[in-house]
């Protein structure tokens, strides 16, 4: 057997394919044999340095397959076995970890999202999971791997915001961003037991997605007055919970003014801007300081179990994230997946990225025109 892979690699704002050694297992991790991957714009901002990751690093935090190696103290999971994990892979052990804030693993910035960032990513034929027993989870059999790539991510996040804001049975829900975040909280709104899921995005196209996930109503601030159009389907009250996962700060305010008395406005976004830049909470719409509106802010919800229980709901048909997928790729395609979704074109959400067999480009600085 070949002791190489070939891997995605991060050098100086570029992307490129090397050669790369075959992992090996530590006591506690999982060697993962890829069989699929996907990306989305955080993979666009480590090669614009937006985000820190570190020179030389395997690119990828999206990626599912079978397992290859087990480590020496890993008794749950064997060679052959389909399996993937959250993108975030926290360690479960630190203090953060054990009060139930995974996401904000050891206190990082980042947390626990440290795939392509600060160590070695999924965008490999092999990759490596840390911590195991807390990280990996087994695949059902009826679940493809393109729909158990949605959960490692996208629905992963999404259903984190929803999840939290506790929504009761038959209630409202108003989801600002319908980026691929934004529509796994869509795909998720329906299962908790919305009676009514509503998304909002700033420009028109991509409505059949929303619908496809879960929406009942898909507005866009270019054609219709947003706030008029959720009083209008809630009687005056606004929404019982809204997820805001757009990351414009411009937004924000809007979300809490659709937010109904005693409503809860979930915060799924990373908002850019200086250190000292603030988001507005317009007084009359926070009921001037007295009405029940709760925030919250809310990193990745992650581990083996959570997992397991949002693949169960992908194989009971409970939901069925596959139409976030909307272009196909092979390995050797990467560059171009990136370049389209640095585009991003009308309707394309995420790219299905497969390892079928396929050329390679050695490295590239510009794909069809965009620079990556």
């Amino acid at each position: 057997m070949t002791q190489t892979m070939k891997a995605f690699v991060l050098h100086e704002g570029r992307g490129r394919f090397e050669e790369r050694p075959l992992p090996k297992a530590g006591p506690t991790d999982v060697i993962v044999r890829a069989t699929a991957v996907s990306a989305c714009s955080a993979e666009l901002a480590c090669l614009s340095g937006e985000f820190p990751a570190a020179e030389g690093t395997v690119l990828g935090h999206e990626g599912v397959g079978v397992v290859h190696e087990v480590g020496s103290l890993v008794t749950e999971f064997e060679v052959g076995q389909r399996v993937t994990t959250a993108s975030t892979t926290p360690c479960g052990i630190c203090a953060n970890c054990q009060r139930g804030f995974s996401g904000h693993c050891r206190q990082a910035v980042w947390g626990g999202y440290t795939f392509g960032v600060s160590r070695d990513g999924t965008f490999a034929e092999y990759f490596t999971v840390p911590q195991a027993g807390y990280n990996v989870v087994s695949i059902p059999d009826k679940v493809s791997d393109a729909a158990a790539l949605c959960i490692t991510d996208t629905i992963a996040s999404g259903s984190t915001g929803v999840e939290a804001a506790q929504p009761p049975l038959g209630s409202v829900i108003v989801v600002f961003g319908q980026g691929h975040i934004g529509l796994g909280a869509t795909a998720t709104a329906r299962a908790v037991g919305a009676a009514l899921v509503i998304t909002v995005k700033s420009r028109p196209g991509g409505e059949h997605i929303a619908k496809a996930l879960g929406a009942d109503f898909s507005f866009n601030l270019a054609d219709h007055d947003v706030q008029a159009e959720i009083r209008d389907l809630t009687g005056g009250l606004g929404a019982d919970v809204v997820i805001e996962a757009t990351g414009a700060r411009a937004s924000f305010p809007m979300a809490v003014e659709a937010t109904r008395e005693g409503g809860v406005l979930a915060v799924l976004s990373a908002y850019d801007g200086p250190a000292d830049a603030a988001l507005e909470i317009p007084l009359a719409h926070w009921g001037w300081g007295i009405g029940d509106k709760t925030i919250l802010s809310t990193f990745q919800r992650c581990g083996s179990e959570r997992m397991g229980r949002l693949l169960r709901l992908v194989e009971t048909g409970r939901i069925d994230p596959t139409p976030l997928l909307t272009r196909t790729y092979g390995f050797g395609d990467l560059p171009r997946a990136l370049a389209d979704l640095k585009a991003r074109p009308t309707g394309h959400i995420k790219p299905l990225i497969t390892f079928e067999p396929a050329s390679f480009q050695d490295e590239f600085e510009t794909t069809q025109g965009v620079e990556l």
